[in-house]
């Protein structure tokens, strides 16, 4: 069967459930059966039970074909929320643990609820997928249904809020962390230097394993890093020491510390050790950063030598290397300030042997790699939005970089990337439009059809929740239709057993009925207030509570004061 008549054959197998009445125009003709009207004096009948949800007939392959491709869809949205659960929860149980609740953030307990419904919506319309796949029992309806739940909750979590107070609890825990880590850390640090001032590397190793387990990138202070070390060293614990040296060397030149001191100091106790190797390596690599300093510095003798007025220059040529000077210090990291490569150009044409020439090409090269660097960021960041289908995080992104100073190539790259990423949300978008629309017709047919079974309070309640739907006028209309059919039946229910009673030699069992005959009537006032026949169900009322009054004085009070005190006007409720 050609694809394309697949998802008509989908549109046409969720609509074919049982009606009562000719429901509204969708955005796909539903045939529905018409119902004859039962009449309001006859009894009802015993409702059947419900048939089946029907599910198109497909073939085989073509089922599969399209449960292949909706779970291809979920699966990405499924593990993403997965993820973002476990990695809420963990915050929620640091939260939980370190900050008193009234200090959380205003909206986060609402949302990691709402975190964790999206999760549980996604895990369900798998489950449904799959279901269909295996025929199990699977509802055809059902999966359309909660897939259509799935997405729409995925649209307002990403369009809500959580994000921000995600972050704000994030802070909230860093903070308090924070407060604690550092008094921690004085500690530990006062017994480190503690034992090692005594000299018990036995205790200072034992006190390192703790500080390693809380601190693994902490950085500790040079003196008394050395302290330590040196008493190590002393103990015949070299291994330790030099150990020591080498973690916390590359912490500080991951945080950009200067490492000099560190350097050396293992340098020379490398060297000591008798690793005349790996002292020899050590050596070098201080070498090479003395070598990146003498970079540095020769870069301010230049300066000071330009400002000095020691390098032969003429106006256009200094006024030009200013110029670039002011784009590359002011240089936001991010794409090239405009002008910049022009101005460049300029000066290798006009001064291609100059020495400001030379030292701006060193400029425009730096700022070129990082202006390419972020370049390539930005579009790993969109490719991952595209790959979670955060599809309108990506065309934001895309869109933002279109407004830089962007190269030709760069422009044309994002310009792609950009139609790619539009359609893509436009293909979602109109899936889960589909599938709310499908959903939504389900709902509608249901109602009709709980309706059509006299199952007015079930047909209420469906019909309720479209509402806020296209299906508002129609479904106010049929909520009325179901009220006033409820009600016009209770009443006869009700008329019935006060004729009855009214007939009944028996004062007991006309007491028994005419009681029946109230719990009724005001059954309908309680759950059918704006019903057009309550005036008569009223006047009914006060017959029947009049004959009561009459037949058994004291009881209508006694069931009326009842039913106040459970606050049940439905008191003796017989369904």
């Amino acid at each position: 069967m050609p694809k394309k008549y697949l998802y008509g054959l989908l549109l046409l197998g969720v609509f074919t459930l049982f009606g009562c009445a000719k429901p509204p125009p969708v955005a796909v003709p539903m045939p529905v059966p018409e119902v004859e009207p039962r009449p309001v004096a006859e009894p009802l009948p015993e409702p059947e039970e419900p048939p089946p949800t029907v599910r198109p007939d497909f073939d085989p392959d073509e089922l599969l074909r399209f449960v292949a491709a909706e779970e291809q869809n979920l699966t990405p949205r499924l593990a993403y929320y997965q993820a973002k659960r476990q990695e809420w929860h963990q915050l929620a149980t640091a939260l939980a643990e370190l900050v008193p609740r009234e200090q959380w953030p205003a909206g986060w307990s609402q949302c990691l609820a709402q975190l964790d419904q999206v999760a549980d919506d996604f895990e369900l319309a798998r489950e449904k997928l799959r279901d269909l796949e295996w025929e199990a029992g699977g509802s055809w309806s059902g999966a359309v249904a909660a897939l259509s739940t799935a997405y729409r909750a995925d649209r307002e979590f990403v369009a809500g809020d959580c994000g921000t107070y995600h972050r704000l609890a994030k802070k909230t825990v860093a903070a308090r962390l924070d407060q604690f880590h550092e008094v921690a850390s004085e500690q530990l640090q006062a017994v480190l230097q503690h034992y090692a001032s005594r000299g018990k590397a036995s205790e200072v190793r034992q006190t390192l394993e703790e500080w390693r387990w809380i601190y693994p990138d902490r950085i500790l202070p040079f003196a008394l890093l050395q302290e330590i070390s040196l008493a190590l060293f002393r103990a015949g614990e070299r291994d330790p020491a030099l150990s020591l040296l080498a973690e916390q060397e590359k912490a500080m030149a991951v945080a950009m510390m200067d490492t000099s001191a560190v350097s050396r100091l293992r340098g020379d106790l490398l060297l000591v050790a008798g690793r005349s190797d790996e002292a020899l390596s050590q050596y070098e690599q201080i070498a090479a950063r003395y070598a990146a300093a003498e970079e540095q510095r020769q870069w301010v003798d230049d300066q000071l030598r330009l400002l000095r007025g020691q390098i032969p220059a003429s106006r256009e040529e200094r006024s030009l290397f200013m110029a670039l000077l002011e784009d590359a210090v002011l240089f936001d990291g991010r794409a090239i300030p405009a002008g910049m490569q022009q101005r460049m150009q300029r000066l290798e044409e006009r001064f291609p042997a100059g020495i400001l020439t030379f030292r701006a090409r060193l400029l425009a090269d730096e700022v070129e790699r990082q202006s390419q660097a972020w370049f390539a960021g930005q579009l790993g960041r969109v490719e991952e939005s595209l790959a979670e289908g955060a599809f309108d995080e990506a065309v934001a992104v895309l869109g933002a970089l279109l407004r830089e100073n962007l190269s030709r190539e760069q422009e044309g790259q994002v310009r792609q990337m950009l139609t790619e990423a539009e359609e893509s949300r436009r293909v979602a978008a109109e899936r889960r439009r589909q599938l709310e629309q499908q959903a939504l017709s389900i709902q509608w047919e249901e109602a009709n059809r709980l309706l059509g079974l006299g199952q007015y309070d079930e047909a209420i309640t469906l019909f309720a929740r479209l509402l806020e739907s296209e299906y508002r006028e129609e479904a106010r209309q049929r909520m009325a239709e179901a009220a006033r059919e409820a009600a016009t039946e209770l009443r006869r229910q009700a008329a019935s057993l006060f004729v009855r009673a009214r007939r009944s030699d028996e004062p007991e069992q006309a007491v028994e009925l005419a009681g029946e005959s109230w719990q009724l009537l005001r059954r309908i006032i309680s759950r059918y207030p704006d019903s057009d026949i309550i005036d008569r169900v009223m006047d009914n009322l006060a017959s029947v509570e009049d004959y009561l009054e009459g037949l058994a004085p004291g009881l209508l009070k006694e069931l009326r004061e009842r039913s106040e005190a459970v606050g049940n006007p439905e008191l003796f409720d017989n369904e």
